[in-house]
């Protein structure tokens, strides 16, 4: 099984309330159900800032040389030098993380992305807890030595043994403050204008103050010692497309 590494980075993650499922109305023996009409548009009132918007974006690429000046080790450099006890910390890591994707964008395999904006906070922030679970049940063989190993490799503090050519699979997750479904796609896949889009929109609510409410960092493989090849990529991320 693969490995993972998990860089755990939400601010304030709860859980949204319960809700109780609608009670179809009976009559003669037939079910009715009633919707809202509204369900699905806008309130045009509402300020930009208002809500949050999930964001998920997964990348491919190949990684021949593993070393320090690869996208895996830049992945662990700027994963484990983050600050991650603070907000500023959190957003500087997701600034930090966009701005090294779109610099070596021609390193990318394939990509996909999707974003959904709730109008409360909370819901949103529920809907970003729920996507990070589900990546992560992706691997059910995870390793904490590997997070350890990969950390050390970082810090410089070990190093030096040759290793194998990978494929490398990236997955951010971020929740933003306010309604982002205008600069960032609902769903695309092998897009790359969508993609630098939304990028550059990560890197912008980074840079901002206090408008990242949480953001995970999953990659895998996770050591030197692991390597992971296009059809396992086919297999368990079958959503992306080439670029």
């Amino acid at each position: 099984m693969l490995l993972l590494q998990v860089l755990h980075a939400a601010l304030a993650l709860s859980i949204a309330p319960g809700r109780i499922a609608p009670v179809p109305v009976r009559r003669g023996g037939s079910t009715m159900q009633f919707s809202n009409p509204f369900e699905g548009i806008k309130n045009p009132f509402k300020h930009k800032t208002d809500g949050a918007t999930t964001v998920a974006l997964t990348f491919s690429f190949r990684v021949e040389d593993r070393g320090p000046r690869s996208m895996l080790h830049q992945i662990e450099k700027v994963a484990y030098e983050a600050d991650t006890s603070s907000n500023q910390g959190i957003s500087d890591l997701c600034s930090d993380a966009a701005l090294m994707l779109l610099r070596r964008q021609n390193e990318w395999v394939s990509c996909c992305g999707k974003a959904k904006y709730n109008g409360d906070d909370d819901e949103a922030l529920a809907d970003f807890d729920r996507q990070t679970i589900r990546e992560a049940a992706k691997f059910d063989d995870r390793d904490t030595s590997a997070t350890v190993d990969a950390a050390l490799k970082a810090a410089g503090v070990f190093g030096g043994r040759k290793s194998q050519p990978t494929v490398v699979v990236l997955c951010i997750i971020a929740c933003l403050m306010g309604d982002r479904e205008e600069e960032i796609s609902k769903s695309f896949a092998g897009d790359v204008k969508a993609m630098r889009a939304a990028l550059e929109e990560l890197a912008a609510a980074g840079a901002a103050y206090e408008e990242v409410f949480g953001f995970e960092l999953f990659w895998v493989p996770g050591n030197d010692n692991e390597v992971l090849d296009m059809d396992e990529v086919v297999l368990e991320w079958p959503e992306l497309m080439s670029c």
